[in-house]
Formats: structure tokens, C-alpha cells, sequence
């Protein structure tokens, strides 16, 4: 279901806006860091891009580096099915070093932050990770229709409403 905050003065949008605003910053500084420790350009990555994931940021598990002959045998290995990109080579212990630091040295947010700013529970049953973006001054949501939202001041929305807002 999608959803939209207009109230800036209400706690939830000032919660979520707060969150989403740290993980754009989020976004940047973990490629910041990525390039600092692999030393490496890279174009495209393999992983997750954006919220749908646990950590509600990109993540990352390889790369398509501009300068592959540049790459370390010890750190990274090509990918078996995507000869183009390289991931950490496990065998070794940069490469074990390099994994660690991909899945657990870049910043990010617990998906169920979302829930706990707005006052649900997360469906213990299968369920959908939560999106939040900023569109101007207004806060576009999607949440699983499992979720009893009940906050005066999130309003359902339609889906072509929401793709107008997020366009915007």
C-alpha cells in the first residue's frame, strides 16, 4: 500500500525524514569508502541497490572495475557467471578481509527502523521490505498491506499518485 506524510510538524515525518536524509548521506559515504579500500574505479556493482534490503542502503558483493588488470588475485576473483565483474576471492585472506568489510564495515539502518517509526508492528508472516522517499516536501511510503497504519497523518494514496510524487 502506498502512502504519503504531508505534515512536516508531526513526529513521523520528522523520524522518517531524519532517516531517509542519513541514508542518502549513507549512500555516499559507503561508496566513499569502497573506493578507499579497494583502490579500485569501478562503473557497475553486483548486490542490492537501495532500500530493498536489510540494511535499507546498497549492498554491494562485487564489482566491474574500469581497470580489472588492476585487480588483486589475492583480494578478487572473477565472477563465475558475470566475467566481467570480480568479487572477493574467499580463499584467501585479503579476499576473506575484503568480504567482511563489504558485508559488514559499510554503514546502513535496520529495515524495521521504519516500523518502529511508524508505531507497527512488521508482519511476522512473509512480508515486503518497506520504502521511504523524500519527494519535496512531501514523504512517500510503501508498506506492506499486512501493516495496520493507523497515524492521522499517513495517508493512503493510490499507486499512480505515488509514481507522480516519486517523478516529481
Amino acid at each position: 500500500m502506498y502512502y504519503k506524510i504531508e505534515n512536516k510538524e508531526c513526529e513521523v515525518y520528522k523520524k522518517l525524514h531524519e532517516m531517509r536524509a542519513e541514508e542518502l548521506k549513507m549512500e555516499e559515504e559507503n561508496r566513499q569508502l569502497i573506493n578507499e579500500k579497494t583502490g579500485l574505479k569501478w562503473e557497475k556493482f553486483l548486490g542490492h541497490k537501495g532500500q530493498q534490503d536489510f540494511n535499507r542502503v546498497t549492498s554491494y558483493v562485487g564489482f566491474v572495475f574500469t581497470e580489472p588488470e588492476k585487480a588483486d588475485s589475492k583480494i578478487w576473483k572473477q565472477h563465475a557467471k558475470y566475467k566481467e565483474a570480480f568479487i572477493p576471492n574467499k580463499r584467501t585472506k585479503l579476499g576473506r578481509e575484503m568480504s567482511d568489510f563489504l558485508n559488514n564495515g559499510l554503514k546502513g539502518h535496520r529495515f524495521l527502523d521504519v516500523f518502529d517509526h511508524l508505531g507497527i508492528e512488521y508482519p511476522n508472516s512473509k512480508f515486503t521490505f518497506p520504502y521511504v522517499e523524500i519527494c519535496g516536501d512531501v514523504i512517500v511510503l510503501f508498506i506492506d498491506e499486512k501493516s495496520k497504519i493507523t497515524d492521522e497523518n499517513i495517508i493512503e494514496i493510490t499507486s499512480k499518485e505515488a509514481d507522480l510524487l516519486l517523478k516529481a
